[in-house]
């Protein structure tokens, strides 16, 4: 397997999967918190605790994660949406409306993520500088962590 390489652009978004309530086994969670674990003192951040003159960034960039993991549309949780799929195609010119309108809340809700993770991107920026570092799996492994463990969502169906 290829050496995986993180930037803190990653470390923000390992950040937001340990902030999800969604995971559908502990294992992810778990995961996730060990790699955040290692690689914030890294890139010498800790999410825990802002310093007190950029406290009200980082309520936002708290709230923003918060945003972030609450957008979803109205076929967000079905697994398979065959039979729904089958009904609205049966309404016609009424169910092409229904699947216009599904799209059009597709298309929002993904540049609404897009756009959360731009605001969190220059908020992380403010409250922590630009970080240039580069972490690589083996770095990782040299602490102890074997990042290519990392779970697979098919092995939990």
């Amino acid at each position: 397997m290829d050496d995986i390489s993180y930037t803190y652009h990653d470390l923000l978004h390992i950040y937001i999967q340990t902030r999800r309530g969604d995971h559908i086994h502990s294992d992810f969670k778990d995961y996730y918190a060990k790699l955040l674990e290692l690689l914030g003192p890294l890139f010498e951040v800790d999410f825990s605790a802002a310093s007190p003159s950029r406290g009200p960034l980082w309520m936002l960039f708290y709230s923003a994660v918060n945003s972030y993991l609450s957008l979803r549309t109205p076929w967000s949780n079905f697994l398979e949406a065959g039979l729904i799929v089958q009904k609205i195609k049966q309404l016609g010119p009424q169910g092409e409306q229904i699947f216009q309108l599904s799209e059009q809340i597709e298309d929002a809700t993904r540049r609404s993520r897009e756009a959360h993770l731009q605001l969190l991107d220059e908020l992380f920026i403010s409250i922590y500088g630009s970080r240039d570092l580069v972490v690589t799996s083996q770095d990782l492994k040299a602490r102890g962590f074997d990042d290519t463990k990392k779970p697979q969502i098919e092995d939990y169906w």
